[in-house]
């Protein structure tokens, strides 16, 4: 008896020692079998997913509080205040553009003089300036970087990872689960004389079989060993083995049976239809600020060359002005569109680094990470289809609109499951259990102890309010599964045809624009010699090379819009591929590190 008690401690305190982290690492293990299952047969790929649990687990103590701390800021007055400042009236100048004791606001120089320097100072020699060295990044750098850190990508690999993760539970519940308990109970009575006592060890150890149509069976092998404590009590063991099974024969039989274990499989084949949509997306839009970037660093490189054009013209127009060549009003014309072109550098070089700070949001790189965005040459192929080509295009390889038909198909099998539960319960229940005769051990089990049943038992539909509901609410999520369908599938024919659209946009805009800097040249030229001749005053020069900066600026618009917008044609029509043997981009959404990989903390 003592021999089986401490069997019986050890292996209780064996099963309950399992670490978390072992029940983590068989999660990890089936959800990622899942996920590359799934992920193959939907994509014929296996995007790379992860869903790292970093930081601590465990709550600290201030978790437990009913009243988290609040951070108050420090006590201060207000920066927006009534101002007892009263001005004087008088005729408005440039001198009282600031009042008296006000200063104008200082602001970093990011004029010509000052990029000047910086360009000078980084063609230095010597050693590396202070701080944190750049982050230096092309487009396929800044996609590698985004999906090893973007927050949003991690969290889509988090969202299929937990849709595997109920997959695992649906299938588990077919499979034979076993079960087991041990304990000890203490009994006691007092009667007229003496006092009798036991302490008795209950032993269970069983497993149950959910059927694929409907109903259980189940075994169960019950010991109890009683060890008496006063002369009153018996000592003894008690054995029984129950074999049950109930199988529904109406309500709840068939395929029905099946239904969550048939949903959860087709909800993992949609988590991994989103997260490749999501991906295209994330794609677009990474791209999209990369090219954005690049065609802002051109913008100061345009605005930083006009600036120099007409602080040009202002020193000729100046010198052609003491030889009365030109009016004083063609100087300020000239000093005027200086002033102008140097606020124009300024607040394209502002809207750049705003531009940068978004894009490191986006990469997930700390704002205060120097970055480098550099550019590179692409290869851009325009796709040549007609408006109904890109629509069959749509409709066939969208990933979003197979779903959406897929889910009409859920909502008919709902439709059938809630048929179903209005029909009346059949139930076969069958039983049998054996044991030991009294006063032997636990080990004689014996036929004649065996007894057993079966049963047939039909309870009428009498009340099935909540069931009829329910089968009628199906029908209407029927009907908006199909609508939901039908504008999806008219929403993605009409993206198509609007990416199309766009692209040819973009192209009669690029050819527009590049013409538009031919002719501005030419007119700047032109106005150039005239203003040398000293046949015309500068205004046309003025105008001309605004012009030309309009159209440059245009032109790299253009440009920029081009490459966006096929990357968006190729989402919107669900042909842009991301598997890594698809090209340069699907490569570098490979999660893989690199040898040169740049980490961050954070």
């Amino acid at each position: 008896m003592r021999a089986r008690f401490s069997i019986l401690l050890a292996s209780t305190f064996l099963i309950a020692g399992c670490s978390d982290a072992m029940y983590r690492k068989w999660a990890d293990a089936q959800v990622d079998h899942i996920v590359r299952e799934r992920s193959t047969q939907a994509l014929h790929y296996t995007p790379d997913v992860e869903a790292p649990t970093n930081g601590p687990i465990k709550p600290a103590a201030e978790a437990f509080k009913k009243v988290p701390v609040t951070t108050m800021p420090p006590p201060t007055t207000t920066p927006v205040e009534p101002s007892d400042l009263k001005l004087s009236y008088g005729k408005l100048g440039p001198e009282r553009l600031f009042p008296d004791g006000v200063s104008a606001p200082q602001v970093e120089s990011l004029g010509l003089e000052s990029a000047t320097k910086s360009q000078s100072r980084d063609l230095l020699l010597g050693p590396p300036r202070p701080g944190k060295p750049p982050l230096r990044l092309d487009l396929f750098g800044s996609l590698r970087y985004a999906v090893q850190h973007n927050r949003d990508y991690q969290s889509q690999m988090e969202n299929l990872y937990l849709a595997a993760l109920d997959v695992t539970l649906q299938r588990h519940l077919f499979e034979p689960i076993p079960t087991a308990s041990t304990g000890l109970k203490y009994a006691g009575a007092q009667g007229s004389a003496d006092y009798a006592a036991a302490l008795t060890a209950f032993n269970s150890i069983g497993v149950k079989q959910q059927l694929p149509y409907g109903g259980n069976v189940a075994a169960n092998a019950t010991v109890d060993f009683v060890r008496a404590i006063s002369s009153n009590a018996q000592n003894g063991e008690t054995a029984n083995i129950a074999l049950t099974a109930s199988i529904p024969l109406w309500r709840g039989a068939g395929l029905v049976n099946l239904e969550p274990l048939i949903l959860s499989e087709r909800e993992m084949v949609y988590a991994v239809r989103t997260f490749e949509t999501f991906r295209r997306g994330f794609v677009v839009t990474v791209a999209s600020q990369y090219f954005n970037l690049l065609s802002a660093q051109v913008t100061i490189s345009n605005q930083a060359a006009n600036l120099v054009a007409f602080k040009k013209l202002t020193e000729r127009s100046e010198a052609m002005n003491a030889a009365g060549r030109l009016a004083y009003i063609d100087v300020q014309r000239a000093l005027q569109q200086q002033v102008s072109a140097e606020q124009g550098l300024i607040t394209a070089q502002s809207d750049y680094q705003s531009r940068l700070d978004d894009f490191k949001l986006l990469l997930a790189i700390p704002v205060d990470q120097p970055l480098d965005v550099v550019a590179q040459e692409l290869s851009v192929h325009i796709p040549q289809y007609t408006k109904e080509q890109v629509v069959d295009l749509a409709t066939t390889y969208r990933l979003d609109l197979q779903t959406a038909q897929d889910q009409v198909e859920d909502s008919q099998r709902a439709v059938g499951v809630a048929s179903n539960e209005l029909a009346p319960d059949l139930n076969f229940n069958a039983g049998a259990n054996f044991g030991n005769p009294t006063d032997t051990p636990a080990s004689h089990l014996n036929n004649d102890q065996t007894n057993y049943s079966a049963s047939i038992q039909l309870d009428l539909p009498l009340d099935r309010l909540a069931e009829r509901n329910a089968y009628r609410r199906t029908l209407i999520t029927l009907e908006r599964a199909r609508r939901s369908y039908l504008q999806l599938r008219d929403q993605v024919a009409a993206d198509a045809r609007q990416s199309l659209r766009l692209i040819q946009s973009a192209q009669v805009s690029l050819d527009i624009q590049q013409r538009g800097i031919e002719l501005a040249k030419l007119t700047l030229e032109n106005a150039n010699e005239l203003l040398r001749e000293g046949k015309e005053d500068n205004r046309n020069y003025v105008d001309a090379q605004n012009a030309l900066l309009s159209a440059q600026d245009a032109y790299e618009g253009a440009k920029t819009s081009l490459q966006i917008q096929i990357l968006g044609f190729l989402r919107d029509t669900g042909t842009l591929r991301l598997d890594p043997d698809a090209g340069a981009i699907g490569a570098a959404l490979d999660r893989i590190p690199t040898v040169n990989e740049h980490r961050l903390p954070g």
